[in-house]
């Protein structure tokens, strides 16, 4: 298939890879880690630039008028074309599309329908960190596809990293489980369904001595169960259970510096509530080192799952 950048829907085509692009030479990770989903399951690419028509222009200060940003905005998606182009030898299809506005809701409202939404995740520190973090996180909370954060440095893996995927102490929620195991078929690599749990400190260490053995054995008894379904679905995944005591995050971040891929789900947006993106998930994003993909999760399923008998026993937040 040849790649194109010309006469570019003006809505991506559903199942598409989303790719959110700043400018060539700054997300190569990410078109990366597109080129390889989008080959591996013949999918089509779509790569999107958010442009701000407001932002003061470099010396001597006066604003960008809204023509200035479109037409850096089409220097931008060209450039990166080119570059995607470069990336994947020419033979995955991709469109690319420049839109004002905030690149949080842009990229939102364009993978409605997509496979998977992709951003890079920068280790930046101050302001810096602040900017790339809101994009990320606001994509992560508001996005009705699967969004995955993709470290600057991430390099395809040639072999060995587990999908490590967090869950609830039910084995929820069931979209993340479902993405983890076909994303290990997909890729030979095995899976890892873990489930942290820790009590507030003051009672953590009174309880934790009495029953933590007796309360892990329960638990792995019912994630088994709970991915068992999924189990005989893929039956050429390897599959490793397992409960710890520890903080949800703390697992998850310490298990992504050996995973190929981390996957936790996200509570869909209720009627009622603004989008919500909890610390958990934030700060798997802010510090994992593998790319972490979050899904959401049917607002029916997670109102039922708000009741936990721990302080954020479950990285679904």
């Amino acid at each position: 298939m040849m790649s194109t950048e010309d006469n570019a829907p003006a809505h991506p085509r559903p199942g598409s890879v989303v790719v959110g692009v700043t400018g060539p030479g700054r997300e190569r990770a990410a078109l990366r880690f597109a080129a390889d989903c989008a080959r591996r399951e013949g999918r089509d690419v779509v790569l999107v630039h958010a442009f701000h028509p407001g932002h003061p222009a470099p010396p001597p200060g006066i604003l960008l008028s809204y023509a200035d940003a479109s037409e850096a905005g089409d220097w931008v998606v060209k450039e990166v074309g080119d570059e995607f182009r470069e990336l994947s030898d020419g033979s995955i299809q991709f469109t690319s599309l420049a839109v004002a506005g905030a690149p949080w809701r842009v990229l939102g409202d364009l993978a409605v329908d997509a496979r998977m939404l992709v951003v890079q995740h920068r280790h930046a520190h101050g302001l810096a960190r602040l900017v790339t973090g809101h994009t990320v996180t606001g994509v992560a909370s508001r996005a009705g596809c699967p969004v995955v954060s993709v470290n600057e440095d991430w390099e395809p893996p040639d072999a060995g990293g587990e999908v490590v995927v967090g869950v609830h102490e039910d084995g929820g929620p069931s979209e993340a489980l479902a993405e983890a195991f076909v994303w290990a078929e997909a890729t030979g690599a095995p899976v890892r369904v873990v489930h942290g749990w820790r009590l507030d400190a003051v009672y953590d260490d009174i309880i934790t001595s009495r029953i933590a053995a007796e309360w892990r054995a329960e638990q792995r008894t019912v994630l088994t169960e709970a991915v068992s379904t999924l189990r005989s679905r893929h039956p050429g995944v390897s599959v490793e259970v397992e409960v710890r005591h520890q903080w949800p995050a703390d697992v998850l971040v310490d298990d992504s510096r050996v995973a190929r891929l981390v996957v936790m789900g996200r509570h869909g947006r209720a009627p009622w509530g603004p989008h919500h993106l909890g610390s958990i998930a934030r700060t798997v994003l802010r510090e994992s080192r593998c790319p972490v993909m979050v899904v959401p999760v049917h607002v029916a399923r997670a109102e039922l799952e708000w009741d936990l008998t721990a302080d954020e026993v479950s990285p679904q937040t």
